[in-house]
C-alpha cells in the first residue's frame, strides 16, 4: 500500500506562493497537495555549513557532481522522478535550502547572499569543488549569484523556469484575476504596504512560518539577475503557454475571457521580457520554450523531452 503525507497548513501556503515567476494562478502547476511514499533509491544526510543544518539527498552515481537546487517551498524529494535519470553520467546531489523541509529555520538568512554563501559551505563541507547545477524556480537567483561569486566553480547551469528577472512581477500580480487571498497578502506584507491587513486570509500559517515565506519573498522581488556575469554555458527551460494555466472549471465564459486577457496582456509581455534578457545578456546562453508545460517542467507530461535536453547539454 502507498503511503500518503497530508500537507500542513504551511504548506498548503506554499502551494499557492510557489509559482513566483510564471502562472500564478496556482492550481494547475503546483506539487499535489499528497505526495506517494518515497522510492528513489537515495540516501540522506545533513551538513552543518553557515551555521545551520541543512538537508540534502545523495543519489550516488559515477562521474562529476550534478547540484539539484529546489523551487520555493519544496524539499530535494521533488526531484526523485528526475534525480536518477543522470546517475549514469553525475554523481547527483539535491539541496533542501534554509526554511524549508528537513533543514533549519531559523528566522534569518533568507536574503540572497547569505543562501548563496549556504551553497558554497555545502560543498565544502561535503569536499565537492566543480559542479554542474540544475535548479528549479526561485533557485534561479542562487545559481546566477553563485556562478558570478564563483566561476571556477561551476561547469554548466540549467534553469528550470528559473531565470526570470521579478523585480516587476509582484506589481503584476496583484492585477491576476485569479490570485488567492494568501499569495495576495503576502505579495503586499512583502512590500511593506498597509493595504496587506485588509486581505483576510483562513488558516493563517504560525508567524514564524509567515516571516520565512515574507523574507524570501521579499528577497526575490528585489533581485535583477545579470547573465552577463555567467560565463559558463546555461540552458533556460520556460513554460510559455498560450493561455491562462488555470481557469477553474466553473468559470463561465465572460469569466474565462477575462483571465485569458490579463495573462496575454499582461503576464506574457512580462515573461517575454524575461526570455529576451536571457537571450541577450547570457553570453554562453541557451532558451527552450515549451508551450504544453507547467511551471514543474521537469515532471508531468514534458518531463521525458525535458531530460533529454538536460542530459544532451550536459553531456556536451
Amino acid at each position: 500500500m502507498v503511503m500518503r503525507r497530508e500537507l500542513n497548513p504551511a504548506k498548503l501556503l506554499i502551494l499557492f506562493a510557489a509559482l513566483l515567476c510564471v502562472q500564478s494562478a496556482p492550481a494547475q502547476n503546483a506539487e499535489p497537495t499528497t505526495r506517494p511514499a518515497d522510492t528513489s533509491s537515495h540516501k540522506s544526510g545533513f551538513v552543518t555549513a553557515n551555521g545551520i543544518r541543512l538537508h540534502y539527498l545523495d543519489w550516488g552515481g559515477t562521474g562529476s557532481v550534478l547540484l539539484l537546487l529546489t523551487g520555493y517551498g519544496d524539499d530535494a524529494h521533488v526531484f526523485d522522478d528526475f534525480a536518477p535519470k543522470f546517475t549514469d553520467h553525475f554523481h547527483v546531489i539535491g539541496l533542501t535550502r534554509r526554511g524549508f523541509g528537513e533543514s533549519d529555520k531559523p528566522a534569518t538568512g533568507y536574503d540572497i547572499a547569505t543562501r548563496v554563501e549556504d551553497i558554497r559551505q555545502f560543498l565544502d563541507a561535503l569536499k565537492i569543488g566543480e559542479v554542474s547545477i540544475v535548479g528549479h524556480s526561485m533557485a534561479g537567483d542562487e545559481m546566477t549569484t553563485f556562478a558570478t561569486l564563483y566561476p571556477s566553480r561551476v561547469r554548466k547551469m540549467v534553469y528550470l523556469e528559473a531565470a526570470y528577472n521579478r523585480t516587476r512581477f509582484f506589481d503584476i500580480v496583484l492585477t491576476d484575476p485569479g490570485l488567492p487571498p494568501v499569495w495576495k497578502r503576502l505579495n503586499l506584507e512583502a512590500q511593506g504596504s498597509p493595504e496587506a491587513a485588509n486581505v483576510v486570509v483562513k488558516d493563517m500559517p504560525p508567524p514564524e512560518v509567515w516571516g520565512i515565506y515574507k523574507a524570501i519573498t521579499k528577497a526575490m522581488s528585489t533581485f535583477r539577475p545579470d547573465y552577463t556575469k555567467v560565463k559558463v554555458p546555461a540552458l533556460a527551460f520556460y513554460a510559455t503557454p498560450e493561455h491562462y494555466p488555470s481557469i477553474p472549471a466553473q468559470a463561465d465564459e465572460a469569466t474565462r475571457r477575462k483571465f485569458d486577457e490579463w495573462w496575454v496582456k499582461t503576464f506574457i509581455p512580462f515573461q517575454r521580457a524575461s526570455v529576451e534578457q536571457f537571450r541577450r545578456e547570457a553570453p554562453r546562453g541557451q532558451v527552450v520554450e515549451m508551450k504544453d508545460a507547467t511551471h514543474y517542467v521537469f515532471r508531468g507530461r514534458t518531463a521525458d523531452e525535458v531530460v533529454r535536453q538536460t542530459r544532451e547539454f550536459l553531456l556536451q
